[in-house]
């Protein structure tokens, strides 16, 4: 009995397990997003409003001027627009509360049910109350705020003025006027149209801003999908090369190993393999620690048509030294280190520091990569090649399947990945997230429609006198539309491309966020994305114009240019 040792107590809570600390580090991703896309929704809701009741006050100018002049006090006359902002905001958020706390969190639930199985059987969406009063809170506010400002501006006018149409706004020369050889070759309708889109500066900005902010957050959504997406075919295409791993059984015998070696070697379907050393050690971060694998290939040159080490951005390509080692880009960056720095690396509850030399382009996992001569110096060991990757000839008669059966029948072989396999299973892990981006596009697109219609509508019946005398002078139906939807199709471009800008900081900071520790996301946006997105927002501006082309046909020209007096 006195032989036995004291033994070692070792204490680990739930924070120590990989799936309860991953799951709240995607909880608190998705809180970095909510606190960006609400601030924007709600900063176009706020414009939306504050046109939309600005309109409805001009509109009714008459009115308010009678009851001021018979004695109404202005908080008398504020109170039945702000009763009417108050009432449909509450109506509105009641809807928005009781649909967006279980619909949306169901969605973006499901979708990451695929990597954490049983998140299904346990899931509870209870109404939180908290969230629903700060939401509400914040649209009335919103609202409310936009009917005071346009409440006091227009009652600050006396009763005689109010009792009059408000006077056209006044037109002046514009900047593109001063370029008379582009000036002189545009038609009359044309000059009109660029001199109105100066004229009502209002409308003008607000169109762009709301444009620009849903061609932002569907190019939001596109460029997500593009950066997950593309990270399989990016690891397992252009970063890493090799068909399949083998790992080998640690009780093997020399002999044994010999033998698979030679059947590998043998094998005229295998175009090369290479034994690696894959040993999974931690180093230390601000805050925990990260999981690497350490990659020792035992021959470098093979290595050179294993991985791909080279610059994300530039792709200037790396090789191993003997002077120290390779980290992936994620790596680096969540331990703070870069290329000439030194990482640390923690095996057996020892540390050991290697010199970075290249930080290299990777999406899946944290590798460190060194040479056999670099690992020895480190650690003071000669590496153990405990697996052995390998490549197939592009013209081998059997599949990977049948290879790695007849590998596996090797006592010294244990069990063998493939690339193939792994790739699919990140897409489908991966693919999840596509509910997530399809709520984000829908609602960008909701928005473009949203903002368009309203604008478009207060655009018409403010200018209603102005194109019932075109209609008089003998324009068209075709030609009214056109006069008043070139503006539009103008302002469609410039928000569009405002929010493409817009877009591609959004991006960035988004896919920061989203990322958990293991997998990088791409950094890029497709061209294809941009085209999508362009196509989708100018498609409802278009809608839009068709929709308020017959409104224009119903303009009244009789009624439309009748005497105030």
């Amino acid at each position: 009995m006195d032989d036995i040792e004291t033994p070692e107590w070792i204490i680990s809570d739930r924070n120590d397990l990989p799936e309860y600390s991953d799951f709240g580090d995607n909880a608190e991703r998705l809180k970095n997003i909510g606190k960006v896309f609400p601030m924007i929704f709600f900063l176009v809701a706020a414009l939306i409003s504050l046109t939309t009741m600005t309109r409805m006050v001009e509109e009714q100018r008459t009115q308010i001027g009678t009851m001021k002049a018979l004695g109404y006090g202005k908080a008398s006359i504020a109170s039945k627009y702000l009763s009417y902002a108050f009432l449909a905001t509450v109506g509105g958020s009641i809807a928005g509360v009781l649909f967006g706390e279980k619909v949306l969190p169901f969605i973006i639930i499901q979708a990451y049910g695929i990597m954490y199985w049983n998140i299904g059987d346990h899931m509870q969406l209870d109404y939180e109350l908290q969230y629903a009063l700060i939401a509400s809170g914040a649209a009335v506010i919103c609202t409310m705020g936009a009917t005071l400002f346009s409440c006091a501006k227009t009652l600050a006018e006396t009763p005689v003025s109010l009792m009059r149409p408000p006077a056209p706004k006044e037109g002046k020369r514009i900047l593109i006027e001063r370029s008379s050889f582009i000036w002189k070759h545009l038609s009359f309708s044309w000059k009109s149209s660029m001199r109105n889109l100066f004229r009502y500066k209002k409308r003008l900005f607000m169109t762009i801003f709301g444009i620009a902010g849903s061609m932002g957050l569907m190019l939001v959504g596109f460029g997500l999908y593009d950066s997950i997406m593309d990270i399989a075919i990016l690891q397992y295409d252009q970063i890493q090369h090799y068909d399949a791993m083998v790992i080998n059984d640690e009780d093997a015998t020399d002999s044994q190993e010999k033998d698979l070696l030679k059947f590998l070697d043998g094998n005229s379907e295998i175009d090369h393999y290479t034994r690696v050393q894959l040993t999974k050690m931690t180093a230390p971060k601000e805050k925990g620690s990260v999981s690497i694998y350490v990659y020792v290939p035992e021959n470098t040159e093979n290595f050179k048509e294993d991985v791909t080490l080279r610059d994300r951005k530039s792709h200037e390509q790396y090789e191993l030294t003997d002077d120290g080692a390779v980290i992936c880009e994620k790596t680096a960056s969540l331990i703070g280190v870069k290329t000439g720095d030194e990482i640390t690396l923690e095996k057996d509850n020892r540390k050991y520091k290697v010199k970075i030399t290249a930080v290299t382009e990777n999406y899946m996992g944290h590798y460190v990569y060194m040479t056999p001569p670099c690992y020895e110096k480190t650690f003071g060991e000669k590496p153990e090649y405990s697996s052995t990757v390998y490549t197939m000839k592009e013209d081998a008669e059997s599949d990977l399947e049948t290879l790695g059966n007849a590998i596996l029948k090797y006592p010294a072989a244990l069990s063998i990945s493939y690339t193939s396999s792994t790739a699919g299973q990140v897409e489908r892990m991966l693919g999840s997230l596509g509910a997530v981006i399809w709520v984000l596009i829908i609602s960008a697109g909701m928005l473009a429609f949203v903002v368009l219609y309203n604008l478009n509508n207060i655009n018409i019946t403010e200018r209603q006198r102005e194109l019932a005398t075109l209609k008089v002078l003998g324009f068209y139906d075709g030609e009214v539309s056109q006069y008043v939807f070139r503006e539009n199709i103008l302002l469609s471009f410039i928000g569009i491309l405002a929010g493409a800008v817009f877009g591609i900081l959004l991006h960035r900071y988004v896919i920061t966020t989203v990322e958990v520790d293991a997998v990088m996301f791409g950094r890029n946006i497709k061209p294809i994305s941009f085209v999508y997105s362009g196509i989708i927002t100018f498609g409802f501006s278009m809608f839009v114009n068709m929709v308020m082309h017959f409104k224009l046909k119903k303009i009244n020209m009789v009624e439309s240019l009748k005497s105030v007096e």
